[in-house]
């Protein structure tokens, strides 16, 4: 929809739409889905050209940001919010005591494809028993081990290659498509997981990347193409 506002498409229908999906993300409190919300509209304002676009986007994103950091991710100011976000709710003494107890018994191939534990649940003493870890990357680590590590680091920076290699616009999308999915890995299954949302986009994005016209016919489609099409081939 920013990409319409960009083109001046139907701008007053657009910016109605996205009061909605702003309303729907106040609604539902989600702190991940907020950064990942104004991470891309700060990417898109970086891209633009439009000096007008920039500035009122971002005054915008000035007076939404402390009323959004308010409610949605200190929950009305509530101290004890405070506690639990700094924590990641009680995520990073979780992914403290994966890598103490849990990675040294199997750090090279890990439990195996999500496992955490030999077990059902991982479980220290000084957290909360778990089946996975909120974390896809850390979540790889104790599914794969550092071996499983390695090659995920090594398909994600390929990835990143193509994308980069891509036309500006469509790379555009691909990072605006990219970057919730990484937000959204960093707290859950994302993109290296059970079957989610996440898994589906970043396959979509893969597909963007790795399939596109050959420019080189084969000779049988030459002669195809000479026969049905002789005004393609000159």
């Amino acid at each position: 929809m920013i990409f319409d506002i960009k083109r001046d498409h139907k701008k007053w229908w657009t910016i109605f739409k996205l009061l909605v999906l702003f309303y729907a993300l106040y609604a539902t409190g989600s702190r991940s889905s907020l950064i990942g919300a104004l991470l891309i509209i700060g990417f898109h304002v970086k891209q633009s050209s439009n000096a007008k676009l920039k500035a009122a986007i971002l005054i915008g994103m000035v007076l939404i940001t402390p009323i959004a950091v308010q409610k949605i991710i200190l929950k009305d100011g509530d101290s004890s919010r405070m506690e639990e976000v700094m924590s990641m709710t009680g995520r990073l003494p979780f992914w403290t005591a994966l890598i103490n107890e849990g990675l040294p018994r199997e750090p090279l191939l890990g439990f195996g494809f999500m496992r955490i534990d030999y077990k059902e649940f991982f479980q220290s003493t000084h957290t909360y028993p778990g089946k996975m870890t909120h974390n896809t990357f850390m979540q790889v680590l104790m599914n794969l081990g550092f071996v499983g590590l390695t090659i995920i680091i090594f398909q994600l920076i390929f990835t990143f290659r193509g994308i980069n290699r891509e036309e500006k616009e469509k790379k555009l999308m691909l990072y605006c498509i990219f970057i919730p999915m990484i937000i959204n890995s960093l707290t859950e299954f994302g993109i290296f997981g059970e079957s989610n949302y996440g898994i589906l986009f970043y396959q979509l994005i893969i597909f963007y990347i790795s399939f596109e016209r050959n420019p080189i016919i084969t000779r049988k489609q030459h002669i195809f193409l000479k026969r049905k099409r002789p005004d393609l081939i000159g």
